[in-house]
């Protein structure tokens, strides 16, 4: 005897695995929130959610999706580039004057690495759109939230809350608006996009976080070239990122002359700009091999290095891992623009401004290998994919009435099998 769809048993592994994927959500939608309340919010909350959008997915597909994923995906050039990557920064310990402490930060990068890749691989083919919405929800109340401190505190460097606003929530908000509003675009909610990002940018300003809107504003731009001209927009991101990271020994010896005429030889920017070309210059062989691993900081610090220094991703990059390293992060870099590209029509924009403000704000020393910095990229790695994740690719076909007689409808008249 057939049992009837609305007697059927219930399995308890897959009411335990979507219980555990709507909290996973939840707790990554309240990551903009946690970042205000607590420096180490972000930290402790996003991995939590990741975790238990990974059980999730392990309990709901029985082990079996997860590594068919992984054997797609194992052996392209974007997952050779990232693994040799990690591995030659953990290679490039052996020679770094500060081994402890870089040991303990590459533990650190590795474990989120892999937990993000982990993450995407047992995350549902086909994500639900009532947990997409709550990552613009939790954004929007993060802003109106930040909008409000200031307008009622105002800022005092002094005070520990309001270095975390103007240090960290303005990076988290400039990373998670792009994915925030594709996802409220390919909705077709066009109106509410445009308010969350009029929020997030009212936010930014009160909160001083103009490096954020003028990385946002050139993401913005990446954005409309690549909605209008897919390949156009892939290159102009690739320039922006990948080229950048892969000709970054010119930038100083390019940009020395133009420094000292508009600035003038006493100004901060022009002193790192000299430091970093007769650092490249006084040292070439560095550039293949690089000082090690989470050097860059250390060394200023331990005045090996002057304290003019530059900071941000260019820099750090080829003093730390040298010109493999920077290739790889190269490729690795252009692949995921080529992947965003590739995916949904009314998400690749966003994902692509995604990855160029990003690339920004660390070019621009905004952040560096921090674990809360770490954290939101892995954060943000995954709020993509799951935008992505949740776009319907097929039309659904519509219903015809089954004919009279078919088993669908019983007997017809004058039919005289059984029913």
């Amino acid at each position: 005897m057939a049992v009837s769809p609305s007697r059927a048993p219930v399995d308890p592994a897959v009411d335990a695995a979507r219980l555990l994927e709507r909290l996973g959500f939840v707790a990554l939608a309240l990551c903009p929130l946690a970042a205000l309340v607590s420096r180490r919010g972000v930290v402790v909350l996003a991995p939590c959610g990741l975790a238990m959008i990974f059980l999730a997915g392990v309990i709901g597909s029985e082990g079996r999706e997860p590594f068919a994923w992984l054997r797609r995906h194992a052996f392209g050039l974007a997952t050779a580039a990232g693994a040799f990557l990690l591995f030659w920064t953990g290679l490039s310990i052996v020679w770094t004057p500060f081994p402890l402490e870089a040991v303990a930060r590459w533990i650190n990068l590795a474990a989120l690495v892999l937990g993000a890749a982990a993450t995407v691989a047992t995350m549902r083919a086909h994500v639900r759109a009532s947990h997409l919405n709550l990552f613009p929800i939790g954004l929007a109340a993060a802003a109106l939230a930040a909008v409000a401190l200031v307008a009622r505190y105002g800022f005092d460097p002094a005070l520990e809350t309001d270095r975390r606003i103007l240090d960290r929530v303005p990076l988290l908000f400039g990373l998670l608006l792009p994915p925030c509003t594709a996802w409220l675009m390919s909705r077709g909610r066009l109106v509410a996009g445009a308010l969350l990002a009029a929020l997030v940018a009212a936010a930014l300003t009160a909160a001083g976080g103009f490096a954020v809107v003028g990385a946002l504003a050139a993401g913005g731009a990446v954005y409309a070239l690549s909605a209008l001209r897919p390949a156009a927009g892939v290159i102009c991101a690739t320039a922006l990122t990948a080229g950048l990271v892969l000709f970054a020994p010119a930038v100083p010896f390019l940009l020395a002359p133009l420094a000292e005429g508009v600035l003038g030889a006493g100004h901060s920017w022009s002193e790192a700009i000299r430091v970093w070309a007769q650092t490249v210059a006084g040292d070439p062989v560095r550039l293949i091999t690089g000082h090690g691993f989470d050097t860059a900081m250390r060394a200023r610090d331990a005045g090996l290095v002057p304290a003019g220094a530059p900071r941000g991703l260019l820099f750090e990059v080829w003093f730390e891992v040298g010109i493999l390293g920077a290739v790889a992060l190269a490729v690795l870099l252009h692949r995921a623009l080529r992947a965003a590209a590739a995916g949904a029509p009314a998400v690749a924009p966003g994902a692509m401004m995604t990855i160029v403000v990003a690339v920004l704000l660390a070019v621009f020393g905004k952040a560096g290998l921090q674990s809360w910095w770490l954290t939101m990229l892995a954060l943000t790695a995954v709020t993509l994919v799951a935008v992505e994740r949740g776009q319907y690719r097929t039309v659904r076909p519509k219903t015809r009435p089954a004919p009279l007689g078919s088993p669908t409808t019983g007997p017809g008249p004058g039919d005289t099998r059984r029913a």
